[in-house]
């Protein structure tokens, strides 16, 4: 009777332990995201930029020299699963501007309009004028190879405008017999002004009572200069 209870008692506990498992199953503990990191690293070097979880695996991101990676890593057992390469990473550029217009100027006879860096894409674009058109040339800063060449026209500069010569400034009648009274002093009697191709002249006619001189005196209306005196004495 005793064997029998205990048997009993045996199956009893063995079926409790059994719907305990399967109700409440223990699971295995989870990978950290730190030990994911580690992981990673570990084994492809470089530096963690950022860990994402998504569902049952981590995503992590990481760079290397060459450039930025994706690995995905099991929550439950810490395997990598994938590994793939983002975003690749161009050298630095090794040549200086100065360098850059030399070539470029290689390629296209001018004058250095402009040095552009493109730090995405490692390139300088160095613009040449010429005489009809201004040259683009796109060369690698890496290894200063010349990958594209274009041009767009450019219009020649209109010629510079020549002054316009100002006329030649005619003397006033004043002028013209305060000039004329150099040669004879003495009271205006009349003043005529006659027009010709080289600026015309005036005949300014002075009498002197006390000397009773009088005289017509030609005054170059440009220049001012006497042309010509006729005296009546």
């Amino acid at each position: 009777m005793r064997k029998w209870m205990l048997m009993a008692s045996t199956t009893i506990l063995f079926g409790v332990a059994v719907l305990a498992f399967l109700l409440f199953p223990r699971s295995s503990p989870e990978v950290t995201a730190e030990q994911a990191n580690e992981t990673v690293i570990s084994q492809y070097g470089g530096k963690v930029a950022k860990n994402t979880e998504s569902g049952d695996i981590y995503e992590v991101e990481f760079l290397r020299p060459d450039g930025l990676y994706l690995a995905l890593v099991n929550r439950q057992n810490g395997q990598i699963e994938t590994i793939e390469l983002i975003k690749k990473t161009e050298p630095a550029k090794e040549l200086t501007e100065q360098q850059a217009e030399e070539i470029a100027l290689e390629r296209a006879i001018g004058t250095i309009e402009g040095v552009t860096y493109n730090e995405e894409r490692n390139e300088y674009d160095v613009k040449v004028m010429e005489e009809t058109q201004l040259s683009t040339i796109v060369l690698s800063a890496a290894t200063g190879e010349v990958r594209s060449i274009s041009q767009e026209p450019v219009e020649a500069a209109a010629p510079a405008e020549e002054p316009e010569q100002e006329p030649d400034r005619i003397i006033t009648r004043d002028e013209a017999v305060r000039l004329a009274k150099n040669t004879l002093n003495g009271e205006l009697q009349e003043v005529e002004f006659v027009q010709t191709d080289d600026g015309g002249y005036y005949l300014v006619e002075i009498e002197n009572d006390q000397t009773e001189q009088e005289a017509t005196i030609q005054i170059h209306a440009i220049r001012g200069d006497t042309m010509s005196v006729e005296r009546n004495d």
